[in-house]
């Protein structure tokens, strides 16, 4: 049995919860807890730094949750996602990189960024959801979680994180689902139909 954790940045709060893994599928919720993140906004890094680390070390000590390896969803205000239809032909990856290029409002050299290929268009094209977040911001989140004693291994975003939980904990669910996740600054609308997912 192994344990990993998770932590759940919004506009308001963090929430950091701990979960033991046996076998492929069996997750089971051990402990969870969050604290606000008051006058702090997201969008602005050495903030976020500053108070971020204090929050879960107090969240760890209130709900005795150990250190360990840490998956972190990050807000849809701090990321930038976009869909994209890209042709089956020539380099995909290329065109990707052109996507990016063409429609985030930042240099390239100053974000991160991942896409996934999430089925075909009626038209033939490949869907393609890219997502990209500042530089700043990432590694801001990551230097605090790790000054917090927690070792973060994978970065998500918060309308991807809900879908794969969705579809988890729903693993024959087909057709089209939607889903609302109401935050303090804002809701998303998300909508999964198989492989597909629309965010707004």
């Amino acid at each position: 049995m192994s344990r990993i954790l998770t932590l759940n940045i919004g506009a308001s709060k963090a929430v950091l919860a701990e979960y033991n893994l046996s076998g492929k599928d069996n997750l089971t919720l051990t402990a969870y807890g969050s604290g606000e993140l008051p006058m702090v906004d997201i969008n602005d890094p050495s903030a976020l730094g500053v108070s971020l680390p204090t929050v879960l070390q107090q969240i760890m000590r209130e709900k005795g949750i150990r250190p360990g390896p840490l998956v972190v969803s990050l807000s849809g205000q701090m990321v930038f996602p976009r869909f994209a239809k890209i042709p089956a032909v020539g380099d995909a990856e290329q065109q990707v990189r052109y996507e990016i290029e063409q429609n985030v409002p930042f240099p390239i050299d100053e974000i991160v960024s991942d896409h996934q290929f999430v089925g075909t268009t009626p038209d033939g094209d490949m869907a393609t959801l890219i997502v990209a977040a500042k530089l700043e911001t990432v590694r801001a989140v990551t230097d605090a979680v790790r000054s917090a004693g927690l070792k973060p291994i994978k970065v998500d975003v918060s309308p991807i994180a809900v879908c794969n939980a969705l579809k988890f904990a729903q693993p024959q669910l087909s057709g089209c689902s939607l889903i609302l996740d109401v935050g303090s600054k804002t809701t998303n609308l998300i909508i999964l139909e198989d492989e597909k997912i629309y965010n707004r």
